[in-house]
């Protein structure tokens, strides 16, 4: 906006002038130079007019341009931060994009390296299951067969034992049989016909034969509790001859797992140890004898056959599944590892 300031002031001037003054022809006539000194106060009006319209235009397009150049920065801010946005979000999706690809790849691949595997154990499995339905088969026949002897076995042991019983107490049930009847008649002739006398004897002899016939019969069972304990101990010595003979014709030789391992010492030598069951005292106390057969030279060791590694490998995986499902006593992949080691494992050698 333009103004105008106005200013009065008054200056004093002191200062001196020289000037030549001509003089009229007189007697030679001529001129001279005359030296003034004066002092004057001089009013001084200053007006001072101020255009501010062209800085006042400057300010509004400076203005204009300060308010271009601002949305221009927040332009580009935006951009930037979507351009930075767009592109984290690219690097995210490539990056999950490649992992999941790489798990992918991977998974694959270990599905094609266990798919063989798992189909060959099915088959395995396949062939044992139809060698288990087998057994079953077969077993069920031999239980029949087997329950059905002892069964028969069992029913004449019975029916020997109740003719025994009878046998042994016939004169006291005949004894009883007699003194049942004759009690029963006696209280059926009884009439009102007969005399006071005859009744107080009758009652006292039926007592004496009452009390004579209970006396009877707590001996009789006595006698066949007595009978009874002794048949029972005949029974279990036969029971324990037909069901656990202690006697065999033919000597079968029954192995027993031993492990035997050496390893190196800080001398370089060989530490032996064997592990064996703790239920037989006798493997125990010969380990020396287990150690020089381990560890004899002349012994003929050879590598154990297909079959005997297939019974092994059977019971192997019968045992860990068992511990798995059951008491959980083994980390499933301990028990992994151990099928692993038996796989890996093809120089296994036996000493029968």
């Amino acid at each position: 906006m333009s103004y105008s300031r106005d200013y009065h002031e008054t200056i004093t001037v002191n200062g001196s002038e020289s000037k030549t003054v001509s003089y009229p022809k007189s007697e030679s006539g001529g001129s001279m130079t005359v030296t003034v000194h004066y002092t004057e106060h001089v009013p001084v009006n200053v007006r001072i007019n101020v255009d501010t319209n062209p800085f006042d235009r400057s300010v509004s397009s400076a203005n204009r341009q300060v308010n271009f150049l601002t949305g221009s920065v927040v332009a580009t801010e935006a951009a930037h931060i979507a351009a930075k946005v767009k592109s984290a979000e690219d690097i995210s999706d490539t990056m999950v994009e490649g992992f999941f690809g790489l798990i992918k790849s991977e998974i694959n691949q270990q599905l094609t390296e266990i798919k063989p595997r798992v189909e060959a154990l099915i088959i395995e499995l396949m062939q044992h299951q139809q060698t288990c339905a087998q057994k079953k088969v077969q077993l069920e026949g031999d239980f029949g067969r087997i329950s059905e002897r002892y069964a028969k076995i069992f029913f004449d042991l019975d029916k020997e034992l109740r003719n025994r019983i009878l046998l042994l107490n016939q004169s006291a049930v005949g004894v009883h049989g007699t003194l049942t009847t004759r009690v029963h008649r006696s209280f059926s002739d009884i009439s009102t016909s007969i005399a006071t006398i005859y009744n107080k004897e009758g009652n006292y002899l039926q007592s004496m034969l009452f009390a004579s016939g209970l006396k009877s019969k707590a001996l009789s069972l006595i006698d066949n509790a007595k009978h009874y304990l002794f048949s029972e101990k005949n029974l279990s010595a036969q029971l324990q001859e037909i069901l656990i003979p202690m006697e065999i014709g033919v000597v079968v030789t029954r192995n027993i797992p031993v492990l035997y391992f050496e390893s190196k010492n800080q001398e370089n030598g060989n530490d032996v140890a064997i592990v064996s069951s703790q239920q037989i005292p006798t493997l125990v106390s010969n380990k020396a004898k287990l150690k020089d057969s381990f560890s004899n030279s002349v012994s003929k060791w050879k590598t154990i056959d297909s079959k005997n590694r297939e019974h092994i490998n059977t019971f192997l995986k019968v045992e860990l599944s068992s511990q798995e499902s059951e008491t959980h006593n083994i980390n499933p992949r301990v028990a992994q590892q151990i099928m692993q080691l038996w796989n890996n494992d093809t120089n296994i050698q036996t000493n029968n």
